[in-house]
């Protein structure tokens, strides 16, 4: 296996920015268990790597905010 050269990776977001996507996260599956049951893991990580690297927009924020609408999180804020 060849070896690339390593270098240091600035992330788009900040690390509260990605400490709030992590809890609205754990809030949706305490609550829904998982906003998506026809995903796999690896689907799921896939996303998380495309998100860090600003190649997608939070997939959590809008489940999230639908919770909250449907009173679901009882005003919680990530």
């Amino acid at each position: 296996m060849q070896h690339d050269l390593k270098w240091l990776f600035t992330a788009p977001y900040s690390r509260g920015e990605l400490e709030k996507e992590i809890k609205m996260a754990e809030a949706i599956i305490e609550t829904e268990g998982t906003a998506y049951p026809d995903s796999s893991f690896e689907d799921g990580y896939i996303a998380a790597l495309n998100f860090v690297l600003g190649n997608e927009q939070s997939s959590m924020r809008e489940e999230f905010d639908a919770l909250i609408a449907e009173g679901k999180l009882n005003g919680q804020t990530p």
